[in-house]
């Protein structure tokens, strides 16, 4: 049964960003992941030096994924000297469904507003 996940991923600047992150996608994929989204933020100050470094690379993925996969990329991203802090959480709501939800909400208040003219 495959969940959702969210992995936030803050990669060394002084590092190859692109290829991190293309590897991260690849090990993903090889544990049977659907990578559902990536969003790329760039290079952001950090709040307080993390090993000597005071910017990171900021990656989101949104994916769906089997629970046991997880262990596999948090055992990666442990090793990885290139990641500097990464935090990987289970979702409650999927991605899409959140949205069609906003959706629908902001158009049931407009016809309610409507209705009491």
């Amino acid at each position: 049964m495959s969940r959702e996940y969210e992995m936030a991923l803050i990669v060394d600047t002084q590092e190859n960003v692109d290829e991190t992150v293309k590897r991260y996608e690849e090990l993903l994929a090889d544990q049977g992941a659907t990578v559902v989204n990536v969003d790329r933020w760039g290079m952001r100050r950090l709040a307080y030096e993390i090993q000597k470094r005071q910017q990171g690379d900021y990656t989101f993925f949104l994916f769906e994924a089997d629970p046991g996969a997880i262990a596999d990329v948090d055992r990666a991203c442990r090793l990885d000297e290139a990641v500097l802090r990464y935090l990987i959480l289970q979702t409650e709501i999927p991605p899409q469904v959140a949205e069609e939800e906003d959706a629908e909400e902001s158009s049931d208040d407009v016809s309610e507003e409507e209705d009491a003219e």
